[in-house]
């Protein structure tokens, strides 16, 4: 006979009250990506965990792992949603340039939870546009995000604007590029040098370190994109991604308060392009997370554009 009832670490029962706001606000938000014209989709919550894990160790660190007794084979229950829309977008699109505008809000679990008051059980909230390339489409995603944030009532809201790329130049210029792991990128968002020093040991030499001083510097509203462009003379690549982010936020309304950080990098490898992270002073961590990303959808047969962003609505409910 159990004599102690209890649940592992890091989830949590919600009982009436919360239970009952959580659902409130859950339809507000599909309402609100409805009307916006995002399908509604509900993707399934486990996958072949190989399927998983092919996009990356960061995902694959992720996820809970078991063994199907149907077919035999490891079966992962997914920590991202984002992953199983693109799998769903690659069955239902007729074209690489078909556009399609996608939301969802489903339980996922983490088995890797670095932050200390951060649950293994999210209900993930997202929306993704696919088949579109153009700058119009980031911008759409960015402020669906920022009306979510309205309709939610949270307030003091910080968007962190960065490009994959200009990360992944800055270690090539560098020879570090066979360094790049989830773990460096979890440095650089630190600006945790002496991690950094630590990790990379022997691959490091004065200068390369002087240039990481540097570069982890780099942030600040759009007025620092003049520094970093004049950081990144000569860099074609880089200055050709700058414009894009300048372009993006001076689309946004005055109101948002945005920067540019560019050591915000503590993504999922599948992220190939724009990325952003949001920001408020009740969080401890990022409160949802965002940008392109193309690498994830040619895992699945088609390379197309793609773009979108996630947050856990009951963190953000409950947690803060």
């Amino acid at each position: 006979m159990i004599t102690t009832w209890s649940i592992p670490d890091k989830v949590e029962d919600l009982y009436p009250q919360k239970a009952l706001e959580l659902e409130k606000n859950r339809r507000v938000l599909v309402d609100f990506f409805l009307k916006n014209k995002f399908e509604l989709i509900s993707p399934a919550m486990i996958e072949y965990a190989d399927n998983i894990s092919f996009n990356g160790k960061s995902v694959d660190s992720d996820m809970f792992k078991l063994s199907d007794p149907l077919s035999g084979r490891l079966i992962g229950v997914t920590p991202d949603l984002t992953i199983q829309t693109a799998r769903i977008d690659n069955y239902l699109a007729s074209s690489s340039n078909d556009i399609k505008s996608y939301c969802y809000c489903g339980p996922v679990l983490k088995a890797d939870t670095s932050s200390f008051n951060q649950s293994r059980e999210e209900l993930q909230v997202g929306v993704e546009i696919y088949g579109n390339e153009k700058i119009e489409a980031d911008i759409s995603v960015v402020s669906t995000l920022i009306k979510s944030f309205k309709l939610l009532k949270i307030k003091d809201i910080l968007l962190s604007f960065n490009d994959i790329s200009i990360y992944t130049e800055f270690l090539k210029s560098l020879a570090l590029s066979a360094h790049d792991s989830k773990q460096l990128r979890s440095y650089f968002a630190k600006k945790d040098l002496v991690s950094i020093k630590n990790l990379l040991g022997k691959n490091l030499n004065f200068y390369k370190i002087s240039k990481i001083e540097l570069f982890m510097d780099m942030f600040g509203d759009d007025k620092s994109l003049k520094k970093i462009q004049e950081f990144f003379v000569g860099n074609k690549v880089i200055q050709n991604r700058l414009k894009n982010l300048k372009k993006i936020m001076s689309a946004l309304p005055s109101s948002v308060k945005i920067i540019i950080d560019l050591s915000d990098v503590d993504f999922y490898e599948y992220h190939s392009g724009f990325i952003f992270s949001a920001y408020s002073s009740k969080f401890t961590s990022p409160i949802a997370k965002g940008g392109r990303f193309e690498n994830l959808t040619t895992n699945f047969g088609k390379k197309r554009p793609a773009v979108g962003f996630t947050f856990d609505l009951r963190s953000l409910l409950f947690v803060g």
